[in-house]
């Protein structure tokens, strides 16, 4: 059996969009705005109605941001791992803003895609790894580098599944 620690992290950039959600509501809230103008298009509608729709709009990216954090925040709660044995791998799954410790087996994994890329001058580096499962609900796992604790966890990972998951075919990329 072996473990590998895979934690999602909260960035700051979540923190900064988290902020503009209500950043927009205030706005709306005391600067009231006439008529509404994007680009070109200028709209001459009702007092308060330009307003409404900035404040519907800040709501809304304040929900998809705590929407996120929440999700994060459910991924890690389960001990935020890779549990690699004999038979199957488990890990946690979010479903509804909730943490469920999921159980693959790898005799139910019919694909695994792999992506490595390495860094350019231009983009950063991805290292990924997608596996599928039709057997099961959601049919489709997706494992980031970024969130293991060390590089080599990447490897391993793919080595076991190379070793394990018989009945898979791999994809590299």
């Amino acid at each position: 059996m072996h473990t590998i620690n895979y934690k999602m992290e909260y960035s700051i950039l979540e923190y900064v969009f988290g902020l503009i959600g209500p950043a927009i509501i205030i706005a709306a809230i005391f600067y009231p705005i006439a008529d509404l103008k994007i680009g070109t298009l200028r709209l001459h509608l009702p007092t308060g109605v330009a307003n409404g729709v900035l404040m519907l709009i800040g709501a809304y990216v304040t929900y998809l941001t705590v929407g996120t954090l929440f999700k994060k925040r459910a991924a890690n709660s389960q001990g935020a791992s890779i549990v690699l044995d004999e038979k199957g791998m488990s890990f946690t799954t979010v479903k509804k803003f909730s943490g469920v410790l999921t159980t693959v087996g790898y005799d139910a994994i019919n694909q695994v895609t792999i992506t490595d890329i390495p860094e350019t001058s231009t983009s950063s580096a991805e290292k990924t790894i997608e596996i599928s499962t039709p057997s099961m609900a959601p049919k489709k796992h997706e494992f980031d580098a970024i969130h293991m604790v060390k590089d080599s966890d990447f490897e391993v990972l793919v080595n076991a599944l190379k070793h394990r998951a018989v009945n898979a075919t791999f994809k590299q990329i």
